[in-house]
Formats: structure tokens, C-alpha cells, sequence
């Protein structure tokens, strides 16, 4: 498709954020984006094999107080899915696909259950946790991070606080990088498992609930009533795709970061710097999501003409390291205080796990550092890009002599 006539050309850029290849290379192309200008045109259209096929491009915001308002004015940056292009039918995530003021309905039953007090309960189940990933692998000398630790350790601990089965950890893990960052082709065959295990936990939650996840969930109220099944399954299948990659995201790239850094190594495991501001520096270091709006009107922002139906990417990564914003910002200074990034979005759809994340960085932290304080790189590390990107494999060693 042609690019719409009220682009200015000079504003167009041919760029995908689909990306395979070293992970090195990942953060500077989207980096480099920001020296283009304040809001750019790209082509080809970002997601086209997902929500929005077929759009002839979408306008990037490249700088933080423009990526913040956005994210803030969700009457005019509209995070509903509108017309479903896909091939599959997927639930309709709730409450992440609605807009204010439907949203805030179903955002108030997930916020208590997420909150500081109900996580901290669960530190000492996720530090055994971490814990039995290290016995096994400590000992060897070397791991594949990314599988052996990144995804299996989250995930584990997200299955078992919702209710499913934990001996299927392995299969959720590919389930759900299959839905996220798989083919067209080959994500029906992820969904139909995927929601075949949420539909039996949500039903053997409501006969017979016990103290997880998702027996707290069913017996919330919305409007005075209790939720529908289908409420339930969208919710379900919500936390499902974003509690298994997100945190295993995050950890990998900062031990990327990490098994290059001796000076940083040392901090962590002489508890030199407090673990808790070593996860957010790392955090706004790696912001890896990238947020995809749909312009609900015509209007001037930014500088320029959006029209109604246009997309619009707000990338967390360009908002976390705007040289405007921060001091520095392409490097990681574990002692960076008040440190406001965005690895978690913004506004009324910011990330509703962030407490959790935040425990189970701080706990992998800790627990890895104490028991394998040096390590380096073993071989290439290669990343993917996409609306949320990661690692594809971390390869590390370490000695204890």
C-alpha cells in the first residue's frame, strides 16, 4: 500500500522492528531511530502478520515526553484491538485490551492481588525456587541461560501461584513463545493447548478453589455480579503470555550485561549496591517492550497529522534511554537514583506484575551472585526484536576454584 498522502515524505523510513541476530546490534537500531527525528513514519508496517496486516506503515514517537503522553491519553492512544486481522481467534485479553472507563473496572480487581503485601508472601517459595535451578547447574560450570534459567524460573514460579499443573512448566514455556513470537502458521497449534489448560484450571477453580491465583480471581465481582467464564479466560490467558516472557526478558538481558561487567559482577555479590536499585537501573537499561496504540481521531501531535485508525508505536526502550531524560543513558550506573524508566509502560495500562517482576529479579540476583559470582559469555548471544523483545540463547561459564 501506498504511504498515506498527509506523511510528509521526508518523515518516512523503511524499518522493521522484526529482528533476528547478536543481540549487541538489538538497542543501537532502534537507538539510532531517535537521531531521525521526534516522530517518524516506518514501513514496512510493524506487526503486519499480526494486528494491523496490511497498514502501510505506522508513526514511531521517539522521545519520552511524547511516548509518556501517549501512553497517558488513552482516549485519544486507544490500546482496544479494534478490527481482529488474525487468522486465529485469541481471547481478548482483559483488561490490557480495553480503554478507560471499562477498564478500570476489571484493573481494580487485579491490582490487590498483585499488590507489595500479597508478593512479599511469596519470597521465600520463589528463593527455593531459584535456588533448585542453581543446585542443578552450579556445579557444571556453564549453562544456557535462557532456557536452563530465564524461562524455566518465572515461569515456574507464575504456574504455580495460578494453579496449573507445575510438571507442565516445560510445555507452557513453548506454548507461550510459540503465541508471542512464533510464526502465523504455527501459533493455533500453541492456542488450543494454552486455552484447554486455562479453561480446565478456571473450571476446577470454581468447584473446587483453593488458596492460588486463580480461585482468588473467580470469585471477584464486576458491576456486582461475578465474572463470566469468557471474563475469567480473558484474564487468564492475559496473565498467562505476560507472566511467562516478560521477566524472562528482562533477566537475560541483564545478564548479558552482567557477564560483561566484572566491576557491576562484584557490586551485586558484595552487596556494594543495594539489589533492588542494580533491578531498576538494569531494567531502564533494557526496556524491551514496544507499545502499539491505534489513533482514535484525527489530530496534530507531536508535530505532526495522525489521522483516525493510524497505529502509533511508543517504544519503552527510546523512553528509557532519551538522552533528554537521563544522565548518560546507553550505560548501565547501578547507582543511578531516581531512576523513572519505563520498563513497565506508563499511564492506566502500566504493567500490573511489576511488583512481582521486580521480587524475582531481586531474588535471582541475589541467590545467582551468591553462589556464582564470576561468569562470562560462552559463545554468541543472539537477540530477537518485535513488539516485545529477548533473547534467544545467553551462553555463560563460570569456575569456583
Amino acid at each position: 500500500m501506498p504511504t498515506p498522502s498527509y506523511v510528509p515524505s521526508e518523515l518516512v523510513r523503511e524499518f522493521d522492528f522484526d529482528f533476528h541476530g547478536p543481540l549487541q546490534d538489538l538497542f543501537p537500531r532502534i537507538d539510532a531511530l531517535r537521531d531521525e527525528g521526534r516522530v517518524l513514519w516506518l514501513e514496512p508496517a510493524f506487526g503486519r502478520t499480526r494486528r494491523g496486516r496490511g497498514s502501510p506503515g505506522l508513526w514511531l514517537l521517539t522521545k519520552e515526553e511524547d511516548i509518556r503522553t501517549a501512553l497517558q491519553s488513552p482516549a485519544l492512544f486507544s490500546n482496544a484491538p479494534g478490527i481482529d486481522v488474525s487468522e486465529i481467534a485469541e481471547p481478548v485479553m482483559i483488561p490490557i485490551s480495553m480503554d478507560p472507563p471499562e477498564h478500570g473496572r476489571y484493573r481494580r480487581i487485579m491490582t490487590p492481588l498483585f499488590s507489595p503485601p500479597v508478593v512479599a508472601k511469596m519470597e521465600e517459595g520463589i528463593r527455593a525456587r531459584i535456588r533448585r535451578i542453581l543446585d542443578g547447574i552450579v556445579d557444571r560450570g556453564s549453562c544456557e541461560f535462557v532456557s536452563e534459567v530465564a524461562l524455566l524460573f518465572p515461569t515456574g514460579v507464575f504456574t504455580n501461584w495460578i494453579g496449573l499443573p507445575e510438571e507442565d512448566t516445560s510445555k507452557f514455556v513453548t506454548m507461550v513463545n510459540t503465541l508471542i513470537h512464533g510464526a502465523e502458521e504455527d501459533r493455533p497449534a500453541a492456542l488450543g493447548p494454552s486455552l484447554e489448560a486455562l479453561n480446565k484450571l478456571i473450571v476446577d477453580r470454581y468447584e473446587h478453589p483453593t488458596d492460588d491465583l486463580m480461585s482468588q480471581i473467580a470469585v471477584q465481582e464486576v458491576d456486582g455480579r461475578r465474572l463470566t467464564h469468557e471474563e475469567l479466560l480473558n484474564m487468564a490467558y492475559l496473565l498467562f503470555l505476560a507472566g511467562l516472557d516478560t521477566v524472562a526478558a528482562a533477566l537475560s538481558f541483564s545478564y548479558f550485561h552482567l557477564a560483561q561487567s566484572p566491576d557491576d559482577r562484584r557490586a551485586l555479590a558484595g552487596h556494594t549496591v543495594p539489589t533492588a536499585q542494580a533491578v531498576e537501573e538494569l531494567l531502564r537499561r533494557h526496556s524491551f517492550v514496544n507499545l502499539a496504540r491505534r489513533v482514535t481521531r484525527d489530530v496534530e501531535f507531536a508535530g505532526v497529522t495522525m489521522h483516525q485508525g493510524d497505529q502509533v508505536i511508543c517504544s519503552l526502550p527510546l523512553a528509557s534511554r532519551d538522552p533528554d531524560e537521563y544522565d548518560d543513558p546507553t550505560n548501565v550506573r547501578l547507582d543511578r537514583d531516581a531512576n523513572r524508566h519505563f520498563a513497565f509502560g506508563a499511564g492506566p495500562h502500566r504493567c500490573v506484575g511489576s511488583h512481582l517482576a521486580r521480587l524475582e529479579m531481586r531474588i535471582a540476583f541475589d541467590e545467582w551472585h551468591e553462589r556464582i559470582p564470576d561468569y562470562q559469555l560462552d559463545g554468541e548471544v543472539t537477540a530477537y526484536g518485535g513488539a516485545v523483545m529477548g533473547v534467544e540463547t545467553l551462553p555463560l561459564r563460570w569456575s569456583l576454584s
